[in-house]
């Protein structure tokens, strides 16, 4: 644990010396595995910064980091791994947003990277090991009054880096199917939620289908959808999200806070 959170201070407090703005995000999946539960600090970490970089353009640097353990399990599941680390850019011009970027493969497979992989559909590349990723995504923004719809889509493209050290397949566990070298994913989903004043409700639906597994686009093919609640204080936003699935996974429900910081 020591080693853990050591790595994750020299990785991102640099960076906060000329961040933009800070995101923490953490997520807890509810799920039974073998005749267990993850106990209370079973969680998903995302630690998110911005930096400017001319006009319209921001890097976009995401370390994230997975603790998980198991209650009422005969074997020990105890586990830490920090994921795979991104780095990007971001395009903004008023209401359109494009992500473009690729993660490094620093995950560990073992339970914690399990769990990460199941705390969020469009992240799930931030914790399946042996792979690097490459990834965008594109969200744009429609104001109706008070109410506003953030559409999204986008892809990630793996590539398997060590396949012989594979000692956890999570694609196959999940999907019934063996990954190949290269896969395609693809990414798509929206939200929509009403401001008032400062305090912003919506619903998110979110989706990920593996389009090159071969198979059925139903059996490839993961649908969730979330309630989300934030306060934008200013400098300081908290929120919180709850999320289940549509589809017949492993993950029940997850829970999640966040918590957003500009500079």
């Amino acid at each position: 644990m020591k080693r853990l959170v050591s790595v994750c201070c020299i990785l991102v407090l640099p960076s906060l010396l000329l961040a933009q703005s800070l995101s923490i995000e953490v997520l807890r999946p509810q799920f039974k595995f073998g005749g267990g539960e993850p106990s209370t600090f079973t969680t998903a970490w995302f630690a998110t910064v911005t930096l400017p970089i001319y006009k319209n353009v921001r890097f976009v640097g995401q370390l994230p980091f997975a603790f998980g353990k198991l209650e009422m399990n005969p074997v020990d599941t105890k586990d830490e791994t920090i994921g795979n680390p991104a780095l990007g850019l971001r395009f903004d011009h008023e209401n359109l947003f494009i992500d473009v970027g690729v993660r490094l493969p620093f995950a560990k497979s073992g339970f914690a990277g399990f769990m990460g992989a199941l705390a969020d559909i469009d992240r799930q590349e931030a914790f399946v090991p042996d792979i690097l990723p490459l990834y965008g995504m594109i969200k744009t923004k429609i104001s109706l009054s008070k109410f506003s719809l953030r559409p999204y889509g986008g892809a990630a493209f793996t590539i398997r880096v060590e396949r012989d050290k594979l000692g956890f397949d999570y694609l196959k566990s999940v999907f019934g199917t063996r990954a190949n070298d290269g896969e395609l994913f693809v990414l798509y989903g929206g939200e929509g939620g009403f401001e008032f004043g400062k305090f912003y409700l919506g619903g998110i639906y979110s989706a990920r289908t593996w389009a090159s597994s071969g198979v059925s686009f139903g059996t490839s093919s993961i649908n969730q959808v979330s309630i989300q609640a934030k306060y934008d204080f200013g400098t300081v936003t908290p929120g919180a999200i709850f999320r289940f699935p549509l589809d017949n996974i492993l993950l029940d429900s997850m829970f999640g806070v966040h918590c957003a910081f500009d500079f």
